[in-house]
């Protein structure tokens, strides 16, 4: 019995712990354009899902449901085994294990680098002020501007203030991040920096969901890549299987315009 136990534990062990969960989500905007259509995923802990597809195909309005940013009309989302609803306290739990990185930073201008970085876990972690620095200072040096703390974001460059919108995520200890097309509005010189901060987080072990276009970073780091096209889940691999060996038609269209 003790046998049976033991490889029922490890069997249980092995397998994949769901860190979001959508099922049939569908979206209308002013109940005429139906943006989403029944679009389900799942994403594991520790795993890195790329979305991409082309503009208008309710990437970023998906990935926007799953800490509330954006309702949606039908189906269920599950995060870290919190079930989605309109409840404020259910949202307000779901969005702490949350983080969001946005293609435009949405820095407050009027605060410091260390201000930005630390206003959420004072305020909503309710951490003292020392505990909110300490954190926010070691993701500052983690992602490569400890010498930028004082700044205003004004002050910096967008790769700069990218870095410095991804500090902020990670300061509030989130299980998951989520990036919106984050590299999108840089400077083509500023990418790379943006990018290898991406590659180092992905390697600790943190959820990710990541909209972009950039094929080198989901070549590199995704565990799968998905496609999204005309508010449909359209295709769904490995790296390798949906860059050399896509099955479906609209992939390959995709494809032969970004390769």
């Amino acid at each position: 019995m003790t046998q049976y136990q033991t490889e029922a534990e490890s069997i249980d062990q092995s397998r994949p712990e769901p860190m979001i969960i959508a099922e049939n989500v569908e979206k209308w905007y002013d109940n005429n354009f139906h943006v989403l259509k029944g679009v389900s995923l799942t994403v594991n802990k520790g795993e890195v899902v790329v979305v991409m597809g082309p503009s208008g195909s309710g990437k970023s309005t998906f990935i926007r449901t799953f800490n509330a940013l954006e309702p949606y009309q039908k189906g269920n989302i599950t995060i870290d085994g919190i079930k989605l609803s309109h409840d404020v306290k259910n949202v307000e739990a779901i969005r702490r294990e949350v983080g969001m990185v946005f293609q435009q930073f949405n820095l407050f201008p009027h605060l410091s680098v260390l201000d930005n970085v630390t206003l959420a876990p004072k305020w909503v972690r309710r951490w003292p002020k020392a505990k909110a620095e300490e954190v926010a200072m070691k993701h500052l040096e983690r992602v490569g501007i400890l010498n930028q703390a004082q700044k205003f974001p004004g002050q910096l460059s967008g790769g700069q203030q990218q870095r410095v919108a991804i500090a902020r995520a990670l300061a509030m200890q989130p299980k998951i991040l989520l990036f919106d097309e984050p590299t999108s509005a840089l400077d083509p010189e500023m990418v790379r920096e943006v990018l290898d901060v991406m590659r180092d987080l992905a390697r600790t072990g943190i959820t990710m969901v990541c909209v972009t276009h950039e094929v080198g970073f989901a070549r590199e780091v995704a565990d799968r890549v998905v496609l999204m096209a005309d508010g449909l889940l359209v295709e769904e691999a490995t790296p390798q299987e949906f860059f050399n060996n896509p099955t479906h038609d609209r992939t390959k269209q995709f494809l032969s315009q970004i390769l």
